[in-house]
């Protein structure tokens, strides 16, 4: 299975949990590891609060997808923190654009970034 499946099935089952209705942004936090399969991994958190000119929004979190995290193989993306961000955005953004479960999920908050977990975000998805 390569990873854009893996992180769909993912995304499938987190955002089948509740998600408070206080949620009102999603955060998907890049962040490093220690493995020799996977340098950095993804997370998924929700907000109660959104502020387009302010990254710290995303640090109150109100909700975290089960399990928090999957790792990223590192057969994704060749290249640095920047190769696997862009290829993350693209992946994710490709789901935000189809009629899917989890799009539809993402879709009910105002907006969806994603960033480094101590970094900037970027928008992949505002209403």
């Amino acid at each position: 299975m390569d990873f854009s499946e893996k992180l769909y099935i993912w995304l499938v089952s987190a955002l089948a949990q509740e998600v408070p209705e206080s949620v009102v942004a999603f955060s998907f936090n890049l962040f490093e590891l220690e493995s020799a399969d996977a340098k950095y991994g993804i997370e998924l958190v929700g907000a109660d609060e959104f502020d387009p000119n302010d990254s710290d929004w995303a640090c109150r979190e109100a909700w975290v997808a089960s399990p928090r995290s999957i790792s990223i193989p590192n057969a994704f993306a060749n290249g640095g923190w920047d190769e696997r961000l862009r290829h993350a955005k693209r992946l994710l953004s490709k789901i935000l654009g189809e009629s899917s479960a989890p799009a539809t999920k993402l879709k009910e908050a105002k907006a969806v970034a994603i960033g480094f977990v101590d970094g900037d975000l970027e928008l992949i998805w505002q209403r």
